[in-house]
């Protein structure tokens, strides 16, 4: 069986096709279009096969759980609509897990300001899987698909929380017992743009941090997280937060 690498775009509101050329794919690719109609498009050009689903549906992780259900890939990537994949990311990716069999999940470079990466491939853990984007994610979906893993709906872009989803997904990919390895090997790059979550460290930042903590780490390690969080960071909010009100806003998403 031939081993064919599919990307999986999240994006809203698109009014054609035109994003598998800006993202420059050049393998099978799934966009799920969250805007205001229902619809089924799919299409071969080249050899690829390019489906798209438009949905009333909002929300990232929704989007992302939406993209799994349909997929058909051997190998999945994960991708947003502000990126450009390099020519050569399919024989990167497919490589990648051709060389290291044993990988459920592969996390990769996209080139990105004020991002910076290792250059030696390490195994990735519960601290390690803090630090991965979304965009960096490739995974056999076979190994998702039998794990019944999804993303937490209740996290993400569209939500309240705003952010924490992909660190959460794989947290349970972790726990499900799956295999995550760094490669230091760049596919592509991301278009600078502002966040669409993150506005600065105020009130709302640290609640919904003490929410993603607790949905990550449980009760009693997610504690002590917290405390190092709140220690680790001063320097980046101590000029627009003091660290007691930081606390209580952190201490009051983790607890409810």
């Amino acid at each position: 069986m031939d081993e064919k690498l599919e990307v999986l775009i999240s994006a809203m509101h698109q009014k054609d096709n035109r994003i598998f050329e800006r993202t420059n794919i050049n393998t099978d690719a799934l966009l799920i279009n969250q805007c205001d109609i229902e619809s089924v498009v799919e299409y071969s050009e080249s050899g690829n096969c390019y489906r798209i689903i438009s949905t009333t549906e909002r929300g990232l992780s929704k989007s992302r759980n939406k993209a799994l259900e349909y997929a058909k890939g051997t190998y999945c990537l994960i991708c947003d609509d502000d990126e450009i994949l390099y020519e050569d990311y399919e024989n990167k990716i497919v490589r990648s897990f051709q060389d290291n069999p044993e990988m459920d999940i592969i996390c990769f470079q996209l080139k990105l300001d004020g991002k910076n990466y290792s250059d030696k491939e390490y195994k990735v853990g519960f601290l390690r899987a803090l630090r991965v984007a979304s965009v960096q994610v490739a995974f056999k979906l076979d190994s998702i698909k039998a794990n019944n893993l999804l993303f937490d709906e209740a996290f993400g872009s569209g939500t309240p929380v705003g952010s924490g989803e992909e660190n959460i997904f794989l947290y349970d990919c972790l726990r499900k017992g799956l295999k995550i390895k760094y490669m230091p090997v760049c596919i592509g790059e991301v278009a600078q743009s502002n966040s669409k979550w993150f506005k600065g460290f105020d009130e709302e930042y640290f609640y919904n941090r003490g929410k993603i903590i607790r949905r990550l780490m449980g009760k009693r390690l997610g504690f002590f997280y917290c405390v190092y969080f709140i220690l680790f960071k001063i320097k980046d909010y101590q000029k627009t937060t003091a660290l007691v009100d930081a606390w209580k806003s952190i201490m009051r998403g983790y607890t409810q």
